[in-house]
């Protein structure tokens, strides 16, 4: 018997039922599998590596509960490293008492093109009269480099407060043993990698050193005498060039910023930079923290690098185009003390570290504006030091000391970073970051 009229439409609007459910269900599930689905911990969209050094002479600040503080160190130095990728959880081990590190320097160090090394740098100068100055060291214990001999040297055990010395890390060996140290007859401040991938550059009070990793030793390839004083440095994008900042007398002299060549493995110095007189900021003392911007054009200077309480310091800003370098432009009023930068893949957003007492926070900068300028500050934890953005600029790291953590931050626009709840616990002390890839095991 045929179905009537009315049967029929039932059906077919069954079976257009039955089509839309199927539709929607296929839209959801095929939206599930695209959608890139939170992980429960930390992640990098590609492999890194996170290299922290701390410094144990911080103790002095926060962490002894000896009241009144008694000057008898008992902290030690340390390392953390920390590797990231998209599929696991943070691989994190913090190394007590095998490299000397010092938070009186620069908040960044070096890691080697591959990833496989860290490089690390400490030197003997404490400001005279200073809460460091007054630290005494455990009894029996080597301190400086006249203390060490050749058969120490090869101790993995081994962290001499005030050597002038560079440690070389595996970063790759569970065990992160060090591989290398050398000692110097200078204060060295400060290494980096060269853009060549093969060479390190370390700026000391009196030379700038050259090396290169032999294996997993370090070799000298030249030392340039230049303008002594305490001070850190960036090696400009072209491997041709250094911007530096320098202190003759800390404590009674400003910081001048300087620009040398590259010739070969040479350091030159090539001049000191003016500042244009159509800028209303000056060179200031301690101001010796300072980066290149990733596209070599500009570099950013903190006029400032200890917090007093009697001002706010600038952002000075170098022209590195110019013939000739000097300052153009600048950003006022920071905050009281400046410590690092870290520049944004985008090329817009920059960040500094502003140094306060009890409390950091980050400032967020809008560097490409014209003139450049401070878009607002965001809580940190106290004392920040290093900071680094991804790659692909969608999370930055900062360092802080007295919480002993690398705190994380979203970045979500161009602009907008957002402070996630979850951190990276490190040593007691922090005082520099560095990133680089994770190194593979060639097969």
């Amino acid at each position: 018997m045929d179905e009537t009229p009315l049967a029929q439409i039932k059906e077919y609007k069954m079976k257009i039922l039955l089509i839309a459910v199927i539709f929607l269900l296929n839209s959801h599930f095929t939206c599930l599998v695209g959608q890139t689905i939170e992980k429960p911990y930390i992640t990098t969209q590609t492999p890194i590596t996170l290299f922290s050094t701390q410094d144990g002479e911080t103790e002095i600040n926060t962490f002894s509960n000896v009241k009144p503080y008694d000057y008898k160190l008992l902290s030690k130095d340390s390392f953390t490293v920390i590797h990231l990728g998209s599929d696991h959880p943070p691989i994190v081990k913090t190394i007590y008492g095998t490299i000397p590190a010092t938070i009186l320097g620069t908040p960044s160090m070096a890691i080697s093109s591959d990833g496989r090394y860290g490089l690390v740098s400490n030197h003997s100068w404490r400001p005279e009269g200073s809460h460091y100055d007054r630290l005494t060291y455990p009894k029996g214990e080597p301190v400086r480099n006249s203390d060490i001999t050749s058969e120490m040297l090869k101790m993995q055990n081994l962290s001499p407060q005030l050597s002038d010395m560079i440690s070389v890390v595996d970063l790759y060996d569970p065990d992160h043993p060090i591989t290398d140290r050398i000692l110097l007859d200078d204060q060295v401040t400060h290494i980096l990698a060269h853009p060549d991938g093969k060479r390190f550059f370390a700026m000391g009070a009196q030379y700038f050193f050259t090396y290169k990793l032999d294996g997993n030793k370090l070799v000298e390839l030249a030392r340039s005498k230049t303008p002594n004083g305490v001070g850190c440095f960036w090696i400009h994008p072209d491997g041709k060039h250094i911007l530096a900042g320098r202190n003759k007398n800390w404590g009674n002299d400003v910081a001048i910023v300087q620009w040398y060549s590259i010739d070969g493995d040479r350091v030159i110095f090539i001049n000191d930079l003016d500042i244009d007189s159509s800028l209303n900021t000056e060179y200031k003392n301690s101001g010796v923290i300072l980066r290149i911007t990733p596209d070599g054009k500009r570099g950013f200077i903190c006029q400032r690098t200890m917090y007093n309480g009697l001002g706010f310091s600038d952002i000075l800003i170098a022209d590195l185009t110019l013939n000739k370098p000097r300052i153009t432009e600048v950003i006022k009023q920071v905050g009281d003390g400046l410590e690092s930068f870290a520049f944004h893949p985008n090329g817009k957003m920059a960040v500094a570290t502003v140094l306060e007492k009890s409390k950091n926070s980050l400032a967020v900068l809008d560097i490409a504006s014209n003139p450049p300028r401070l878009l607002y500050h965001l809580d940190a934890a106290a004392l920040s030091q290093g900071v680094e953005f991804t790659p692909e600029g969608d999370k930055l790291f900062l360092g802080s000391t007295y919480n002993g953590r690398i705190e994380i931050y979203d970045v979500k626009g161009e602009f907008e970073l957002v402070k996630n709840q979850k951190f990276i616990k490190i040593g007691f002390g922090h005082n520099s970051l560095s990133i680089g890839p994770r190194y593979k095991k060639k097969k």
